[in-house]
């Protein structure tokens, strides 16, 4: 059996009353969260478990400043609870809070303001920044799931929600969902956009847009899905269209914000060469890619490098994960190719954007860098995958393959080897 791929989008209805269906009441909605309760709830435990068991592994050879500090604030008992969430970028995050951006060569214009925001806000109530971070993304993901199976139940159907869910909850990158990162939060924001969107609350739709700019700079993006909805709802333009300029003006007021502090005013976009990336489009990137995929296979098909060589750099060799990012980017390919026929343009539209965006700045020695990462936000991908799943039934297939690589990398990851 195999997934119509032919099968039209649904059509959009008139705004406050998409699909022709009202918006679920309180009984309904409690019973549309049952799947991504227990998707959060069960996933999590995984990552817990195994965050915890990357700890213990690696106990003594973690870098000893990180290890102190962390162990300062959350004691021995904290800090190996806290294997699957503060690694890495999280300090950066934690740092924002604190101190804020610090001076152009440390980084952090590169991270957007509104998650450090509320770590810092919500820690005068935790007394630890890494558990106010922590209770951020885990809210965030919880909330993120139950509005995406709506959103997906409203698009192609309950079994199809379910299954998207229970994929992403499931998947092999899911533990950053719970880390102190912005994925969570900005999945959130994203799918919130699009859903308020659909029921016609539009401004409401642009103001989340903006909120999720200022997480993440692929945020400003979320406008394309918008103004397509609210053309195709409409059939025409009206002034109410204006309000999708929000998310652009987040972005320039975030960017005016640090030119008032001195900062060069595309701060948050040179600061990504700290990071060792280049912006040169996406033809360069995908290109770079191929190439380095091609490579990698050489050198794995020779002899000339491993697959699996743990280092403090990733799991895998340079070699072998040049192979498995262009894997994603394929995948991700699939996955966009069927959005254009399984969903409205809209779908297609911000996730073509999204994807594009993440390979226009590769990064030297490795140009699809964190693409594996990226692509677990770009939600219309997850939303066909879910389908093509259900309509196979290989739900319990897919949860048990992700969980086992769930629990690699996760260990992976709180073992400090960087990970995406």
């Amino acid at each position: 059996m195999s997934l119509d791929l032919s099968a039209p989008p649904r059509r959009l209805a008139a705004p406050g009353t998409p699909a022709g269906r009202p918006g679920p009441g309180l009984a309904e909605g409690v019973r549309t969260a049952g799947v991504p309760l227990r998707a959060f709830v069960c996933s999590r435990l995984i990552v817990l478990l195994a965050g915890v068991g990357g700890v213990l592994s690696v106990a003594k050879h973690a870098p000893a400043a990180a290890v102190s500090a962390s162990m300062r604030q959350l004691g021995a008992v904290g800090y190996v609870l806290a294997g699957s969430a503060d690694r890495f970028d999280a300090g950066y995050y934690l740092d924002i809070a604190k101190h804020g951006y610090g001076s152009l060569a440390s980084g952090r214009a590169a991270f957007f303001p509104l998650y450090p925001l509320l770590i810092r806000v919500l820690t005068f109530f935790t007394r630890s920044d890494v558990v106010a971070a922590v209770a951020i993304s885990a809210v965030s993901f919880l909330l993120a799931l139950v509005l995406l199976h709506r959103l997906t139940e409203l698009e192609l159907g309950r079994r199809a929600a379910d299954a998207t869910v229970l994929l992403l909850a499931f998947s092999p990158l899911s533990f950053f969902f719970t880390a102190v990162y912005t994925e969570s939060l900005f999945l959130l924001l994203s799918v919130a956009t699009v859903l308020m969107a659909r029921r016609g609350k539009w401004e409401l739709a642009c103001v989340l847009a903006s909120l999720a700019t200022l997480t993440r700079p692929t945020g400003v993006l979320l406008v394309v899905a918008l103004v397509i909805i609210r053309l195709l709802s409409l059939r025409r333009v009206d002034r109410r269209l204006a309000w999708a300029l929000l998310p652009p003006a987040a972005l320039l007021g975030y960017m005016g914000t640090l030119a008032a502090n001195s900062y060069p005013w595309l701060a948050p976009f040179h600061a990504e060469s700290s990071f060792g990336r280049v912006s040169s489009g996406p033809i360069v990137g995908v290109a770079a890619g191929l190439w380095s995929a091609i490579r990698g296979v050489g050198q794995l098909a020779t002899g000339q490098a491993s697959i699996y060589h743990p280092t403090l750099s990733g799991p895998f060799s340079t070699s072998a994960e040049s192979v498995v990012l262009f894997t994603v980017l394929v995948l991700a390919g699939i996955a966009l190719w069927s959005c254009r026929r399984r969903l409205m343009p809209a779908y297609a539209a911000y996730g073509a954007a999204a994807l594009l965006m993440c390979v226009s700045s590769p990064a030297q020695g490795q140009p699809l860098w964190s693409l594996d990462r990226y692509v677990m936000t770009i939600f219309p991908l997850w939303m066909v995958a879910g389908a093509w799943v259900a309509r196979r039934r290989l739900e319990v297939p897919a949860i048990v393959l992700g969980s086992i690589l769930l629990v690699f990398y996760t260990v992976q990851f709180s073992s400090w080897s960087f990970v995406a």
